[in-house]
């Protein structure tokens, strides 16, 4: 889940608060006035301070220590990983010029030549071990991030300038995971300012709330028109519309899709991409039996008329889906699936035949999802279901996703924007012994552990759209729509360029005056 990207929690949340009330924060603004952003017309500028807003950041300056994916625009600004991905999604050279794999689970990594950290440090391939080393340690401290290399067993130095990482099996994405992996300067390990490479260095924080980024002229990947950057925690959406609006906040991410929108005809301006989330509901046959019957899961399928669901529920920043989970542009994508599209006479006589009529459906969510699956449970009532959304606090309705649920319909959305690998989706996979099944068939969880470990891609996409094909056939989960992430920026900010998996290159933003 996500706050700045990963942020499509957030975004989540703000759509939710669009689909619910946001009229509020709409009269507010409009009581305004105009003005606030400036003027885009002006000339461009080489010491800019940018501020950006969201509802929350990161809980620690030390990336090894990132309790979720919140704290990647901060993290994405000071330090650097040995891949990235490029606006395309395309993997690309970042502190890693070029690999090369030496066997099945090894992969060696020549590092840029001549890059230091903001210490003063020099970057070398016993610093890229050390990390490493250190997420793989054990301290609890670092779960979440070992978590996101959970594959690799050790990485060491084969000279200054080469390193090895090493994997315990084969895996097919260990570069899609070294994405994932900030490089601190060893030597601030522990430190309350930890060091990277990356064309920003903390110059001032307080937890929870703001982080001051000034320009690190050493970097490698300097900026050339940014000199400050401020990370603002606004978790009032309100109050986050109103720093846009008077220049206190110069990008606000996720703000209610009705106030976006709005803030499009006073001068603001909208990106938004495809965030790499699915908003699906899954189908659990454990707790109600008449799921294993496909006609009742086609039913619930057709159900849905999709286009309405987008712009009532996610406020239009989303993409219809009723075909499949991954979305174009990710490996095992298959444009030739057919989609499930709404069509209510085949419903009723789905359910007719499946005596299934009145069938009782009820829809375990969250808060932050409680708009869009009321308008799962609308569809399904006017189609002849009786369902009603079941709200559980977070803390409640992870078990329910992850463990045994009570309910048989579980709306929520899932993630694969970070490893842009369907490998982020191990709802989907084997489960472990107590745990329900969300796909319960056999030939599916197969694929999905084949999948991992296949080295030849096209072998691996093979496997992919076979998993994507079963899925269609069996009708086994809901799949509503490909949902946007949304930033909105001042009339000042004239390009803010976003990197593949949706974050902010804040080196390269464009600043007018």
């Amino acid at each position: 889940m996500r706050v700045f990207p990963g942020a499509d929690l957030d975004l989540r949340r703000r759509v939710r608060a669009a689909v619910l009330g946001a009229t509020f924060v709409t009269l507010t603004l409009s009581a305004c006035g105009g003005g606030g952003g400036g003027s885009a017309s002006g000339d461009t500028v080489d010491d800019a301070h940018v501020t950006l807003g969201s509802s929350a950041i990161s809980n620690s300056l030390d990336p090894a220590a990132a309790l979720s994916s919140v704290g990647r625009t901060y993290t994405k600004q000071v330090f650097d990983q040995l891949v990235t991905f490029d606006a395309e999604g395309t993997l690309q050279p970042s502190l890693a010029t070029e690999w090369k794999r030496v066997d099945d689970t090894a992969i060696d990594f020549t590092l840029r030549e001549g890059v230091t950290f903001s210490s003063g440090a020099p970057l070398d391939a016993a610093a890229v071990a050390a990390n490493v080393e250190r997420v793989l340690s054990g301290d609890p401290a670092y779960a979440t991030v070992a978590g996101r290399i959970a594959t690799v067993k050790e990485a060491k130095a084969v000279s200054p300038d080469v390193v090895r990482v090493v994997t315990a099996a084969p895996d097919a994405i260990l570069l899609n995971r070294m994405t994932l992996l900030d490089i601190v300067d060893p030597a601030t390990f522990g430190d309350d300012r930890p060091a990277g490479t990356g064309p920003f260095e903390v110059s001032d924080y307080e937890a929870g709330t703001t982080i001051e980024l000034t320009r690190n002229a050493d970097s490698w990947r300097a900026s050339e028109a940014v000199e400050k950057v401020t990370i603002k925690a606004i978790p009032n959406p309100t109050t986050l519309a109103s720093a846009l609006r008077t220049g206190d906040v110069d990008v606000a991410f996720g703000l209610p899709a009705d106030v976006a929108k709005q803030l499009e005809t006073n001068g603001f301006s909208n990106v938004n991409e495809p965030a790499g989330s699915s908003a699906i509901t899954s189908l659990i046959a454990d707790v109600e039996p008449a799921l294993e019957d496909p006609r009742v899961r086609e039913a619930i399928n057709l159900a849905v008329n999709r286009e309405e669901f987008v712009e009532a529920a996610l406020g239009g920043f989303g993409t219809p889906n009723g075909s499949q989970l991954l979305q174009e542009g990710y490996l095992g994508y298959d444009p030739s699936l057919p989609s499930y599209d709404f069509d209510l006479d085949r419903v009723k006589s789905l359910l007719s035949e499946a005596g299934a009529e009145g069938l009782e459906l009820p829809i375990a969510t969250t808060a932050m999802f409680k708009a869009q699956a009321e308008a799962v449970a609308g569809y399904l009532n006017a189609a002849g279901f009786k369902s009603e959304v079941v709200i559980q606090d977070l803390s409640a309705f992870i078990p329910t996703l992850l463990q045994k649920s009570e309910y048989p319909l579980l709306y929520w959305q899932t993630d694969y924007y970070d490893l842009r690998d369907i490998s982020s989706v191990s709802r989907f996979g084997p489960t472990a012994p107590g745990q329900q099944a969300h796909i319960p068939v056999n030939d599916y969880q197969k694929l999905f552990v084949q999948q991992a470990g296949q080295l030849d891609e096209k072998a691996r996409e093979a496997d992919i759209k076979e998993m994507a094909k079963i899925l269609n056939e069996e009708a086994g989960v809901l799949f509503l729509a490909w949902t946007d992430n949304v930033y909105t920026t001042a009339p000042r900010i004239s390009d803010l360029p976003l990197s593949g998996d949706s974050l902010i290159r804040a080196e390269a933003i464009v600043v007018t005056e």
